[in-house]
């Protein structure tokens, strides 16, 4: 009679396990999911830096294999480099596209600056180069790409994220790439 009373004794309070799993599973599926989500968020982020990086890459290369370039050829760099973004959207793309001349004094100034979605440099503006990156009498092509990543989860945590990207370039196949607006 005692075995049977044994094995119809309900568990105390503190011996209980019956809703442990799931209990425990409330308290960790949170953290899972910021750790899930925050994850796919932080390689989206990678993703666009990586794509704004090589958007700056595209547009002086394209740029620096022209010996003269008008509208209709700046246009083309510009608009085909920002399809090296897809799949991102585009809308908050700044490309500034800019070529400087060192004076045989070593002062040097913006000869032509373009841009997409953005503003650019006043021509004949004198600029302060890094050094070493443009030699006297010769002349350098800047690509300059800022971007505004807006992430799709924890948008309210961390708003849009700015990134941008520049690379110098020297013309490849004459010492100045001259722009003629007709």
């Amino acid at each position: 009679m005692s075995a049977a009373k044994s094995l119809s004794r309900r568990p105390t309070f503190t011996e209980n396990l019956c809703g442990a799993s799931a209990i425990e599973f409330a308290l960790v599926a949170p953290l899972l999911m910021l750790v899930v989500f925050g994850g796919y968020q932080f390689s989206e982020a990678t993703s666009a830096y990586r794509k704004t990086t090589l958007t700056a890459r595209t547009v002086a290369d394209l740029t620096t294999q022209y010996t003269t370039m008008g509208p209709s050829d700046i246009a083309t760099v510009l608009n085909a480099s920002a399809q090296v973004m897809a799949p991102f959207e585009t809308s908050s793309l700044t490309i500034v596209l800019t070529e400087y001349s060192m004076s045989s004094a070593g002062v040097a100034t913006v000869t032509w600056s373009k841009a997409l979605n953005g503003t650019p440099l006043k021509a004949d503006s004198e600029v302060t180069l890094p050094s070493g990156i443009c030699q006297p009498n010769a002349s350098v092509i800047l690509a300059a790409v800022t971007y505004r990543f807006t992430p799709a989860v924890f948008y309210r945590l961390t708003g849009p994220m700015p990134m941008s990207s520049s690379i110098y370039m020297s013309p490849r196949s004459v010492a100045s790439i001259s722009y003629s607006a007709t």
